[in-house]
């Protein structure tokens, strides 16, 4: 055989043996169950890959963490997220929790929890043993981008009910690697002030006749959404909803008033805004109330609301920035603009100095000096508006 046809050969068996192996790896789509050792602990977790992965572009990644007595596998078959993940071609990562003998409402118990302590209403029976699920996630990250065609600027976490008390704890801890964080029926516990790597959007829900896994109690209209967040101590739950909400302001950063909408008929949403709106500085933060909603994660099919598709399509407009600090925006006092959003022109009230308006990447779209700005020709999104007293949020909405 002539030496340039063994070369030829040669090079055929080696690009075979590559293209197998990268196929391989793209046939590696639906439910593949995953281990690794964290502090010599075997932790489990599931991923769905859409069949449309090929891995030629790179897809976001997405959590979803289960509640008390769940593990991974059980959310991956019941809630609706691996249906999502497939027809918009993002992988799904379902991890399990450790299982622990734990103290609740006095008892004795053995089940699944995230380790959110101290921030819970149950303690461990040996605390010792406690694993640190922050240090399993953030490994899980690894593993799953050293294996898939990943954008690091677009993983998010969800989590329910037990799971939303850890997203909660997410938002805070791993607020450097996550973009966007759902926490459903829990969340914050006690009235304690963490200080997160970054300012992220942040969303919760709860049911209004959620009162606890396995209890029951009288629906709560939803037009009373304006007064269980505004009233402490209020008797309905004791006041979880104030406490909740109020939480998310200290730890984030975010103005005590907020603005309501939606249908009273099917889900209503207080929407708070940050003191210090910008990349890695402040986002909104969503409090939203389920009609006829139970303790249960509504997709669709147990509830008519389809929490999986309205969460993904909240979280899929956010991406982590490359720089969390904005140092070309002074913090200073807010300032009051209308309308707002704004389709053409907003007014600034009180002002009629020099202004700069900056898009949600800090990139100056347009200066100018006076009390009307006109958004003519820019285009939808969120921007942030700079003067000598103060700024202020801009919605661009046509």
């Amino acid at each position: 055989m002539r030496p340039i046809l063994i070369k030829s050969v040669i090079l055929s068996i080696i690009f075979s043996a590559s293209t197998m192996s990268s196929l391989k790896a793209f046939q590696a789509t639906g439910k593949i169950r995953k281990t690794t050792t964290v502090d010599e602990v075997v932790r489990e977790y599931y991923l769905h890959i859409p069949s449309q992965y090929d891995g030629t572009v790179k897809v976001p990644l997405v959590f979803m963490l289960h509640g008390t007595s769940g593990d991974g596998e059980k959310f991956y078959d019941a809630h609706g997220w691996k249906e999502v993940a497939e027809r918009e071609n993002f992988i799904a990562v379902f991890p399990s929790s450790g299982r622990y003998k734990i103290i609740s409402d006095n008892e004795i118990q053995t089940t699944t929890k995230w380790n959110t302590q101290p921030d819970a209403d149950w303690t461990f029976t040996e605390p010792a043993k406690a694993l640190d699920d922050f240090k399993f996630l953030r490994k899980v990250i690894e593993e799953v981008k050293a294996s898939f065609n990943i954008n690091s600027k677009r993983i998010y976490l969800n989590g329910f009910p037990n799971g939303g008390q850890m997203a909660a704890k997410c938002a805070v801890e791993m607020s450097d690697v996550l973009a966007a964080v759902v926490e459903n029926a829990s969340a914050f516990y006690l009235d304690t002030t963490y200080i997160p790597k970054r300012k992220l959007p942040v969303l919760f829900q709860v049911g209004n006749m959620d009162y606890g896994p396995g209890n029951e109690g009288p629906e709560v209209p939803l037009q009373y959404l304006d007064s269980l967040l505004s009233t402490p101590n209020i008797s309905y739950l004791n006041g979880k909803h104030f406490r909740i909400a109020q939480n998310h302001v200290r730890n984030f950063e975010l103005q005590d008033n907020f603005v309501i909408q939606g249908d009273t008929n099917t889900a209503v949403v207080a929407t708070y805004q940050p003191l210090h709106p910008g990349p890695g500085t402040g986002y909104e933060f969503k409090f939203v109330m389920v009609k006829s909603l139970a303790h249960q994660y509504p997709n669709g099919n147990n509830h008519p609301f389809d929490a999986p598709n309205i969460h993904w399509k909240w979280m899929q407009q956010y991406e982590l920035e490359e720089a969390v600090a904005v140092t070309e925006i002074p913090h200073k006092n807010l300032l009051s603009i209308y309308p707002n959003p704004v389709s053409y022109q907003f007014h600034i009230d009180g002002y009629n100095g020099n202004y700069e308006l900056y898009d949600d990447k800090i990139n100056l779209v347009k200066e100018g000096k006076g009390n009307q700005v006109e958004v003519q020709g820019i285009p939808n999104g969120i921007y942030f508006l700079k003067t000598e007293i103060g700024i202020a949020k801009v919605f661009v909405l046509r």
